[in-house]
């Protein structure tokens, strides 16, 4: 067993020791929740105990698991089959796999989303013993059978039942002070039933949906991807609004020449209409993916620094994505209005689906102290990026455990009012110089899909962390009321107008920003079903499931523009 490449210490002792039972492996996948709190998000299995507990972003178990067992701190995630050290502080990379080690991780990979239930739809059945027809032969030997009354005193004649209904006590007191008895059985009070903790489990693989091949480390361009195309209201108005055919002249003889434009646009839109398209194939195990290849080539050649197999963040790549679709409509917009002769004083103003679909518009207000003259600005929006609180070097006791954040405690967070200091005084334009001052934000405006970023990314000192705390977010009926300005508040006649139901969810797995896995998590509108989008791989799952998910970018949908739109 060669493990001299290993440069993990700890790792090579943990491999020498493995052993890969098959069976007993499978039935720990089986139970794809964390074994302390039943939690389903980021879960890690320990190699010394084949323990399943969750991560850091979660409930933090195998954290406690390894200070609990000083030994047991090599973990492997049942998603990518990453390694991780606690000792090392650090993700461990094999250079040379060893036999046990890559058969484990491929065995992991390989069950991903397995279900317990999957084992026992078909169980397999033993056929019954057969009766034997030869006679029994007869032996010398005596059974002895056990009443159910046993008696256990020597002369008193006491039995199980009255001993149990009295202490010893009590019993020798009613038939003498001499008599003694043998043995004394006492009833063990029964310990009360513990509730059944609910189990949350994504369902095995399914082929009512397609994912998205995965041409190396570009995870979160298919997130982004089946996030557009479970978005109902962009993709109506990608409908209406596609450059697929642009109509070009020849200065020469005038004639009209129909060419394809290639475009980010173009190819989004066959991307997604593809994967809607799609059709289940016939055969139960058949697997089915759909590749990318033409507008990742677009997409590279626009930002060249998604090229090779770098990971990148999802919440810019979905900025990226927006922001160069905003500008190719904007672009064929005036192309079109400069033909017709329509002059354009602005091109900035000009509205595209980007901007009808996911532009709000911010207030900003700076209130300065000194002349207590308030200025406001309107700024355009196609996210809200929200800081979340860190527990990681707070403790928290059973007497004063941490509290359980809300998204809408963010939101309300965002639009407090922030006090500048002297390192970033306001300049006032009435006192004409820097005085102290306080900032604050309302929404204006809000957009027909909401898109919420959680901070999770931090720059400490030349390198990102993660913050891993669970962020509850409700599922159906968010009130954005409660955060925008007076004057829009007076505006609202309809509850539509500013409730929010969720439509998709992405989940970063890891801990840096520059390296783990993306998964999407969408709702599909026609059978109420959600689905996980693990680049090729799809799952249904449950309700439950994605309401504990450790979210990394939320995608709301205005209730009033979900009414009666069709692809």
């Amino acid at each position: 067993m060669d493990v001299d490449d290993i440069d993990c210490q700890h790792l090579m002792e943990a491999v020498k020791n493995l052993n890969v039972d098959a069976d007993e492996m499978r039935v720990t996948l089986n139970n794809r929740s964390c074994n302390v709190c039943v939690g389903v998000d980021q879960l890690w299995i320990c190699l010394e105990c084949r323990q399943i507990l969750c991560g850091p972003n979660a409930l933090g178990h195998n954290t406690a698991h390894y200070e609990f067992h000083k030994n047991h701190c090599i973990f492997i995630n049942l998603e990518s089959a990453a390694i991780f050290c606690f000792k090392c502080d650090s993700d461990v990379v094999p250079k040379n796999h060893d036999d046990e080690l890559n058969r484990l991780r491929q065995f992991i990979l390989y069950n991903q989303g397995s279900n317990a239930n999957d084992t026992k739809k078909n169980p397999r059945k033993r056929s019954p013993p057969k009766k034997s027809t030869k006679p029994r032969k007869k032996t010398g030997r005596k059974r002895r059978y056990r009443s159910k009354k046993k008696t256990v005193g020597s002369k008193t004649g006491i039995d199980s039942t009255e001993l149990s209904e009295n202490d010893p006590e009590t019993v020798m007191l009613k038939n003498g002070l001499n008599a003694t008895p043998k043995k004394i059985i006492t009833k063990k009070a029964a310990k009360p039933k513990k509730p059944k903790k609910p189990i949350f489990k994504r369902g095995p693989r399914t082929n009512k949906k397609v994912g998205i091949t995965n041409s190396g480390n570009n995870c979160f361009m298919n997130a982004i991807w089946q996030v557009l195309r479970h978005l109902k209201p962009f993709m109506y108005c990608l409908k209406l609004c596609r450059t697929a055919d642009v109509v070009f002249y020849n200065n020469n003889d005038n004639i009209a020449q129909k060419t394809v434009k290639l475009t980010i646009g173009e190819e989004l839109w066959k991307l997604l209409t593809s994967l809607i398209d799609w059709k289940q194939p016939s055969g139960k195990k058949n697997r089915d993916s759909i590749s990318p290849a033409d507008l990742y080539t677009i997409v590279c050649k626009i930002k060249p620094r998604y090229k090779g197999f770098h990971q990148h963040d999802a919440q810019e790549f979905l900025m990226f994505t927006l922001d160069t679709l905003h500008s190719e409509l904007r672009d064929e917009k005036i192309r079109k209005l400069t033909e017709r002769g329509t002059e354009i004083e602005n091109p900035n103003k000009i509205d595209t689906l980007v901007s009808v679909i996911f532009r709000g518009t911010l207030l900003s207000e700076v209130f300065c102290l000194n002349c207590n003259t308030p200025s406001r600005t309107n700024d355009p929006f196609s996210d809200i990026s929200l800081d979340i609180p860190d527990y990681k070097n707070i403790e928290h006791t059973e007497t004063e455990p941490r509290p359980v954040d809300l998204l809408t405690d963010c939101l309300a967070r965002y639009i407090a009012v922030e006090e500048l200091n002297e390192n970033n005084f306001y300049l006032c334009s009435k006192c004409e110089s820097q005085q102290k001052s306080t900032k604050r934000f309302w929404i204006n405006s809000l957009p027909n899909v909401l898109c919420l970023h959680l901070k999770r990314f931090r720059w400490d000192t030349n390198y990102r962390t993660k913050v891993h705390t669970h962020i509850k977010f409700p599922m159906n009926s968010l009130d954005m009321s409660q955060y925008l300005d007076d004057d829009k508040k007076e505006t609202l006649n309809k509850d539509s107008s500013y409730m929010f139901d969720l439509i998709s969810v992405i989940v970063h797995d890891g801990e840096g920003g520059g390296s783990g896995h993306y998964t999407a998590y969408a709702l599909d509108d026609k059978d109420g079903q959600w689905y996980e989008y693990n680049d090729e791989k799809v799952h249904e799952v449950d309700t439950a499931m994605v309401e504990n998910l450790q979210a990394y970018l939320l995608f709301y949908i205005k209730r009033e523009i979900q009414m009666n739109l069709s692809y």
